[in-house]
């Protein structure tokens, strides 16, 4: 078996109309797979062309993307141990194989540390680099004074070498970012607080609307904290029945009640030593939060039917997609548990505020799809016109629907049509008439004053002609409604100010006028 290795870089696919690196080498040469390398999501797209293209040229190469993350492509401390680990897995993977590197896409640092694996005796692939000049040569290393790489003496000094590179990995790139996908700022915001906080012990709280990935993030804290050797137990507090509460949480002892047959460890046992995600944790009734305020503040518990008290040594990740300091005011949640809980606040940004990563994401879901069902399927340029103009509402979860939905056609190509993206309407407003009766004239068209003048950015003229009536006959009925409303008035005369910034205005007219007075 034959199998071609290479990164793939930003002239892979038909740069100038001219095939690339990648693609000169299949043309060339014969390989039975082909395992694209990437050190960034953003090269997901790229590789997706290249399969699309093999599928269709070459139907029996089998081509595969292979993660080597680099968050600094140019730090040889970062970029040969990913390159180790990638190539050590694929060699595992085919031991039998011949293998062919391409060193030609990447960076300087990727083309110095394949001769450092080839030198350094970590595979005997065989090397080859290509240019339009010269078309596909061997790297050999005949010279006679070409540098040699020595093996390390000792099994000592080669255990430390690589604890000190996984180490390194691990801080800078091992961030389990695999799935976070994203380049918008709110994204890298994100990706940097999770390296900041994901290896200390203090209970992180994550909030952000339904799909937007809160259990992803919670998965990276754990998995990039020195407790990623333990368990990290998932629980969707919102499902626990509250009769079985203490039992799911605590465990219970044989014949507690009825239906214990058996001794069983709860959540907080099966998490000793390592993470607890309470998802959906504003689901709690109050009845059952204060339940979970000891094991919080000391780690200790009773399992039900026992009086020997247990001790855990957990850390705590919480989420909600729900307002959860509006619910401590409104006294639903408990203010002390409260305070165990959100001790660092993680917050996830919806999808229709990250437009740049629609298209990221849904790159990425697709590609998913076409390596399980080993199909080349791409977007139309209608589609993802349509991708990035829908709100998404449902987040990361209702993009993935609406691309797993698309898949099922025959088509190779996606169009918007393919999209069926279902949207929940907001529930219709309940209409009450006061018992004083409706001014037809004045009481209903108020909210759409206000909508109107704020598209016409405070011209009544403008905002008259929105609502079909004649300037004099609007500035009338205008007049009578701004006497008791001041987002009229606001709209009005400073349409550019926010509301914050008018009450603070009218704060200091107010107290300047009292000064003059």
């Amino acid at each position: 078996m034959k199998i071609l290795i290479s990164f793939i870089g930003n002239n892979d696919c038909f740069p100038n109309e001219k095939v690339g690196a990648i693609l000169t080498v299949l043309e060339n040469q014969k390989f039975d797979k082909l395992y694209l390398l990437y050190n960034h999501e953003k090269y997901l797209k790229p590789a997706s062309e290249i399969l699309a293209f093999c599928r269709n040229t070459y139907p029996k190469l089998k081509v595969f993307y292979k993660d080597c993350l680099s968050a600094d492509p140019t730090n040889y401390n970062i970029v040969y141990p990913a390159m180790h680990k990638a190539l050590s897995e694929i060699q595992s993977e085919n031991p039998k194989a011949k293998f062919t590197i391409s060193v030609t896409s990447g960076t300087p640092t990727m083309h110095a540390c394949w001769l450092f694996l080839k030198q350094g005796k970590v595979t005997d692939a065989k090397l080859i680099q290509v240019s339009r000049e010269s078309g596909i040569s061997e790297v050999t290393f005949e010279l006679d004074d070409f540098p040699k790489i020595r093996k390390v003496s000792t099994l000592k000094t080669e255990l430390t070498k690589f604890k000190r590179e996984n180490e390194f990995l691990k801080k800078n790139i091992n961030l389990a970012y695999e799935e976070i996908i994203g380049e918008s700022a709110e994204i890298l915001n994100l990706k940097k607080e999770i390296s900041v906080f994901a290896d200390s012990e203090i209970p992180i709280f994550i909030q952000g609307e339904s799909g937007t990935g809160k259990e992803l993030v919670a998965e990276a804290i754990h998995k990039n904290s020195s407790r990623k050797d333990g368990n990290l137990v998932k629980v969707n507090c919102g499902a626990i029945p509250l009769e079985l509460f203490e039992s799911e949480f605590f465990g219970h002892k044989k014949g507690s009640f009825t239906g214990a047959t058996s001794d069983k460890d709860g959540k907080f046992k099966l998490a000793d030593n390592g993470t607890i995600f309470l998802d959906e944790i504003a689901d709690l009734p109050l009845s059952v939060q204060v339940k979970l305020l000891r094991v919080l503040q000391d780690g200790t518990f009773f399992p039900v039917g026992s009086s020997f008290e247990e001790k855990v040594n957990v850390r705590v990740i919480s989420a909600t997609n729900k307002n959860i300091e509006k619910l401590v005011k409104e006294g639903t949640f408990r203010e002390d548990l409260f305070y165990r809980l959100v001790v660092r606040k993680i917050f996830i940004p919806p999808l229709r505020e990250r437009t740049n990563d629609k298209i990221l994401i849904a790159e990425k879901i697709l590609d998913e799809l076409n390596q399980k069902y080993q199909k080349s399927k791409i977007f139309s340029n209608s589609a993802k016109t349509k991708i990035l103009q829908n709100q998404w509402r449902g987040n990361v979860r209702q993009l993935k629907n609406a691309v797993e939905s698309a898949f099922v056609f025959p088509e190779n190509e996606i169009g918007a049509e393919s999209l069926n993206i279902i949207e929940i309407g907001k529930p219709q407003t309940e209409v009450l008439i006061p018992d004083e009766g409706i001014n037809f004239d004045f009481d209903i068209p108020k909210k759409y004053y206000e909508a109107a003048l704020k598209k016409a950015n405070g011209n009544a003229t403008q905002a008259a002609k929105l609502l079909g009536l004649a300037p004099h006959t609007f500035r009338a009925r205008l007049k009578k409604v701004k006497e008791n409303d001041t987002l009229i008035e606001k709209l009005l005369k400073y349409p550019t100010m926010t509301d914050e910034e008018y009450e603070i205005f009218k704060e200091g007219s107010e107290h300047l006028r009292k000064w003059r007075d």
